[in-house]
């Protein structure tokens, strides 16, 4: 791809410094300033929304960077222009520290989903993660609405339930060869409704294996011929897999009741083993 200042680029709506590149259906915005989050930043150009074919729209949006990692978004709409929501918005802004005069350029590929190009100020393309910022206190609120959430989940026996399903299997298999551990250390969960959009890690697991900050992993199917990236939250509590594990469990595909077995390979690595639950039939 261009560097966009080559391409030829449409008409400006004038939200978010939103240049559109109606042809290729692609709108870009430079990151600077203290306020990431404002309404005009996350505003969609006028003449982007426009040319979106009507069965071309949602309002579930997901922003895919190039190394694999993506964001859900959802996308609201006020008398004046649709915009992104701050939740998702400020989790993708956070975790690819921008705010530096980075200029992303946005192309749609269907269904409000989005492959993101993001140039540094000299113009050269970022084509690898970077170190997240201190989160502001705009970029925790996302975070601190999951686990407010989870706990409630938790209290009415949603997350708790499901939490450990499994873990005995990894348990037993550590204490065997007289308590040295020769085994590749796993976790399995039955899939639920609520985890084709985020994953709990059982606690026990967790606390052995995932380091205390949260950071990027890989997941990679068990041939080793797909491999997705996501944020894997550790907290003090609970840990689960986050941005980026629905994009997963989309395109894996997951479905209700497939059991799934997670191999450690290392901090950030992992392989997933899916098989179907078993039908008792007489």
């Amino acid at each position: 791809m261009m560097f966009p200042k080559e391409r030829e680029i449409g008409s400006s709506s004038g939200l978010g410094q939103g240049e559109v590149d109606v042809e290729n259906l692609s709108f870009l915005k430079i990151f600077q300033g203290e306020d990431l989050s404002s309404e005009s930043m996350r505003a969609f150009p006028y003449d982007f929304i426009r040319n979106v074919p009507e069965n071309d729209y949602s309002t579930n949006m997901v922003i895919r960077t190039q190394w694999g990692i993506s964001w859900e978004v959802k996308v609201s709409v006020n008398p004046r222009f649709h915009y992104m929501e701050k939740r998702g918005w400020n989790q993708f802004v956070n975790d690819n520290a921008l705010g530096d005069k980075e200029l992303v350029a946005f192309t749609h590929t269907g269904l409000m989903c989005f492959n993101v190009n993001i140039y540094d100020e000299s113009g050269k393309e970022i084509v690898t993660p970077r170190r997240r910022r201190p989160r502001t206190i705009a970029s925790l609120s996302g975070i601190k609405k999951e686990v407010g959430e989870s706990r409630k989940a938790e209290k009415t026996g949603g997350v708790r339930s499901r939490r450990f399903e499994g873990g005995e299997t990894s348990k037993k298999k550590m204490k065997k060869s007289n308590n040295v551990d020769h085994t590749v250390p796993e976790f399995n969960i039955t899939i639920t409704k609520s985890y084709l959009c985020y994953l709990p890690i059982p606690k026990h697991f967790a606390e052995k294996h995932i380091r205390n900050e949260d950071e990027i992993v890989t997941i990679h199917d068990s041939n080793g011929n797909r491999s997705w990236m996501m944020i894997c939250l550790k907290k003090e509590t609970w840990s689960r897999f986050a941005s980026g594990w629905a994009v997963l469990a989309r395109e894996f595909p997951l479905s209700v009741d497939d059991i799934c077995t997670f191999k450690f390979i290392n901090p950030t690595e992992y392989h997933l083993v899916v098989s179907e639950k078993e039908i008792m039939t007489d």
